[in-house]
C-alpha cells in the first residue's frame, strides 16, 4: 500500500524516551534466508515474509542492554539521499565462543534483528540486497573485557528501519543436556 499523508502532531508524553531492548540480538546470515519481504518506499511495518531455509534458525547473541544502539543514518546529494542503517552493542567477556563468532563472522553478510522488551515490533535491519558487516573491537584491560560489535550495511538504499510485527524463525536455543545448543556451519 502506497503512504498515505496525515497529521503528525505531537507524540504522547515521553516518547522522546530510550525504549528498552531485549538484550538478545539475533542474527541470521543471508544465505539462510529463504523469502524475505518486499520493502516499498513509505511503508515501514511488515507482518509476514520473513522465513529461513529448512533447518536454519536464527542465531541469539547477548548484548549488554545499555549498549544497544540501532542506527540510521540519512546521506548523500540533493536526488540521490538514502539511509545507512546498523546494530552497535557490546558483548561481555572475551570467551573463546565470542572469539570464535567474531572471527568466523568477519566476512559474512547478516541481518539482525532487535526485539522490544515491551510488546512493539522486532526492528529488522539489513536486508538480502543490502546485507549487515560485522566490525569488531576487543577490549581486555584493568577497566574490564568486551568485544564492540557493529553490523552495518556497507551502501545506503531508500529503506529506513523495518519493524516486523510477524512470527519470527526458529531461535537456536539451549539444549536440554548442554550450556548451549551449537549448529555446525
Amino acid at each position: 500500500m502506497a503512504y498515505v499523508k496525515k497529521a503528525l502532531g505531537r507524540p504522547d508524553g515521553g516518547a522522546g524516551n530510550p525504549s528498552p531492548k531485549n538484550p538478545t540480538i539475533l542474527l541470521c546470515e543471508v544465505e539462510d534466508v529463504e523469502s524475505f519481504p518486499t520493502r516499498e518506499i513509505g511503508k515501514t511495518v511488515y507482518t509476514d515474509g520473513f522465513k529461513l531455509k529448512e533447518g536454519r534458525k536464527l542465531q541469539p547473541i547477548y548484548a549488554t542492554p545499555s549498549s544497544i544502539e540501532i542506527t540510521q543514518a540519512a546521506e548523500g546529494d540533493a536526488d540521490a539521499r538514502g539511509y545507512k542503517k546498523g546494530v552497535k552493542f557490546e558483548h561481555p567477556g572475551v570467551s573463546t565462543d565470542i572469539e570464535d563468532f567474531v572471527e568466523y563472522a568477519a566476512n559474512r553478510n547478516f541481518i539482525a534483528v532487535v526485539r522490544s522488551c515491551d510488546g512493539g515490533p522486532a526492528r529488522v535491519i539489513g536486508s538480502l540486497c543490502n546485507p549487515l558487516s560485522l566490525k569488531s573491537e576487543t577490549t581486555d584491560n584493568k577497566d574490564g573485557a568486551k568485544n564492540a560489535i557493529t553490523l552495518e550495511e556497507g551502501l545506503r538504499d531508500a529503506f529506513r528501519v523495518m519493524n516486523y510485527t510477524g512470527d519470527l524463525p526458529e531461535i537456536l536455543g539451549k539444549a536440554p543436556e548442554s550450556d548451549s545448543e551449537s549448529e555446525t556451519i
